[in-house]
């Protein structure tokens, strides 16, 4: 039916008014940011799989990825309300990375009746960076270290990894400490490092290491992972402790980041570039460890479970790497909700892990924890050996 008379022109007056050209405005930016967001999550799309020893730069968009894929969905919504085309090719965008978001999000959506507690049926991992068991996280009872054997005690911890062991580890040190966990091998980052005070790579668990190694440093780097072979039952099952390169960033870059500083003080174009220069360097250097770790796991003949500080966020060549094919996220796993594990910018990143083998591992548990014993959060995953259905 047509329209004639008084309320065509009426509407075609409004359709031009001051409403129509902001409209019009909002929508050329909105058009400008969803171009920009959409070729940078395409950019952390593929960082997962350029190694940033060949094109260092891809490896930034990844590290704000979760950023990129919020400011996208509002874009999305955006064009959705205006009825656009473009609401298409977003949407498009965006399904390409939901695995890559369910790396950092798990929806929260099974009943829960109190604190979740591991089983005595249950076998449980624990990778935790003890920043060298850093006298300020102490109190006037317990020493640092005293207060992280205490934790792994309490929750009944089978296999512990830890990452930046360092301190006085001789037999008659540590033997009190965790009587529940026996068994135990210290890689030192420094080869050449006294033998009895260490800073470096440490397996304790409860059952029986039969075999251990270093993975060979490159570069005359520090050691960045080891293995252990623990005989759990009748099984044989090998567990990898990884430290990778460290992002270099300080305390002072943390604050000056965190604190939004770069929008307005004096002197940030040298401030960031020296930021960027750090972390240009350690992607580069991260990556050819991430593909040594890698190599060995393929390698391993038995089921492995990979633990771990990879310093790199899951949309990052590292952790798809070391994550490969073969292994399975615990907190993707039985995660629930948003999990950092690096107290520092707002403890928004997850940069500690728990990787287990798909077919031979089965995840049942996956336990966060909210103590500050270090700038790190400990992560644990209660498992089980045999075939998984997940």
């Amino acid at each position: 039916m047509e329209d004639y008379g008084y309320y065509r022109r009426s509407r075609e007056r409004k359709s031009y008014g001051s409403g129509f050209v902001v409209l019009k405005v909002a929508d050329v930016v909105m058009m400008v940011a969803t171009v920009i967001c959409s070729l940078a999550l395409v950019g952390a799309y593929l960082s997962r799989y350029v190694s940033p020893e060949k094109v260092w730069w891809l490896a930034f968009p990844g590290l704000v990825f979760p950023v990129l894929y919020v400011i996208e969905i509002v874009c999305g919504l955006w064009w959705v309300v205006r009825w656009k085309r473009t609401a298409f090719v977003v949407a498009v965008i965006l399904l390409c990375g939901v695995r890559a978001a369910g790396t950092y999000w798990q929806p929260d959506l099974r009943k829960r009746y109190g604190e979740e507690v591991p089983a005595k049926s249950e076998i449980v991992v624990m990778s935790y960076n003890v920043k060298g068991f850093d006298k300020q996280f102490a109190t006037e009872e317990k020493t640092t270290r005293e207060l992280i054997a205490d934790l792994a005690t309490d929750n009944r911890v089978d296999i512990l990894c830890l990452q930046e062991f360092a301190g006085d580890m001789s037999d008659p040190e540590i033997r009190p400490l965790l009587p529940d966990l026996p068994y135990f091998r210290i890689a030192p980052y420094d080869c050449y490092a006294d033998r009895t005070v260490y800073g470096g790579l440490a397996v304790f668990s409860r059952y029986p290491i039969v075999a251990w190694k270093a993975l060979p440093a490159q570069d005359e780097d520090r050691l960045f992972s080891m293995w252990a072979d623990l005989k759990i039952g009748r099984d044989t099952v090998r567990v990898f402790n990884n430290h990778l390169n460290s992002t270099y960033i300080d305390n002072n870059d943390v604050d000056y980041l965190s604190s939004l500083h770069f929008i307005s003080s004096e002197g940030r174009r040298a401030h960031v570039g020296d930021i960027v220069r750090k972390l240009r360097d350690s992607y580069r250097k991260r990556a050819p460890q991430a593909d040594t770790v890698a190599q060995a796991i393929a390698a391993s003949p038995y089921p492995v479970i990979v633990c771990g500080d990879f310093n790199d966020t899951p949309a990052s060549y590292a952790y798809h790497t070391v994550r490969g094919k073969r292994l399975r996220d615990a907190f993707v796993a039985k995660g629930r909700g948003l999990q950092g594990t690096y107290g520092g910018f707002f403890n928004m990143f997850r940069l500690d892990y728990i990787l287990t083998d798909r077919e031979a591992v089965e995840v049942l548990h996956y336990y966060p924890f909210d103590v500050v014993y270090s700038d790190h959060m400990p992560v644990a995953a209660g498992v089980a050996l045999g075939e998984s259905d997940l």
